[in-house]
């Protein structure tokens, strides 16, 4: 038992530690406890639908491509460049709590696509027992990272320059975030030689 939940604790470290950048970003642009309530709850709901597609992936009922939850990564472009155009972050809608769980839960979830790739070959080969234990320490850990999350996004330093330059560090890092989602994820890679393969097609 002691393996399986080193073994957890280490995945989910390896395969988050960049979330906690992103929960650093958007507790910085949460200004009211609901708004960062629901930052949580759309990280918490973006995280428990990759894991539950793992878990059916780990069945082999279903293996969603990579390639496609990349376009997710239009998201943070497209929320880089609006914040862009009109500072500050999610402005004239920041009241309406659904804008903030679907933006960060759809982050979440383009930002953790290659976790499917990692999870459903660990679930697959754990027994039931195990994959039980694991959900239990992937939510506590969940928690965790949440917390932390929001413990550095209060730090002095931290919080300082991005309330200061927040406006300008802010959408450039949802732009940069959404690019590398294409990339990491192929996306670009894949619909580029789609669209080179239907050109010839049509030669």
């Amino acid at each position: 038992m002691l393996s399986i939940i080193a073994s957890t604790i280490v995945l989910f470290t390896a395969t988050n530690i960049d979330d906690v950048f992103l929960l650093i970003t958007w507790f910085s642009q949460a200004k009211t406890t609901e708004q960062k309530l629901n930052v949580v709850a759309g990280h918490c709901l973006g995280f428990i639908i990759l894991l539950t597609l793992s878990l059916i992936g780990a069945c082999g009922a279903m293996l969603i491509p990579k390639e496609w939850l990349g376009i997710l990564g239009l998201v943070p472009i497209y929320i880089g460049i609006k914040s862009l155009i009109a500072a500050p972050l999610f402005r004239g809608v920041t009241s309406i709590r659904l804008v903030w769980i679907i933006n960060t839960a759809t982050i979440t979830i383009a930002n953790g696509g290659d976790n499917l790739g990692v999870y459903i070959p660990f679930l697959a080969t754990n027994s039931l027992f195990n994959i039980m234990l694991i959900v239990v320490i992937f939510i506590i850990l969940l928690a965790v990272w949440c917390y932390l999350g929001y413990l550095l996004a209060h730090q002095p330093l931290i919080a300082y320059t991005l309330q200061s330059k927040g406006h300008i560090i802010v959408p450039f890092i949802f732009i940069g975030l959404g690019i590398i989602i294409l990339i990491k994820q192929e996306t670009i890679h894949y619909l580029f030689t789609k669209f080179l393969s239907s050109f010839i097609n049509q030669s």
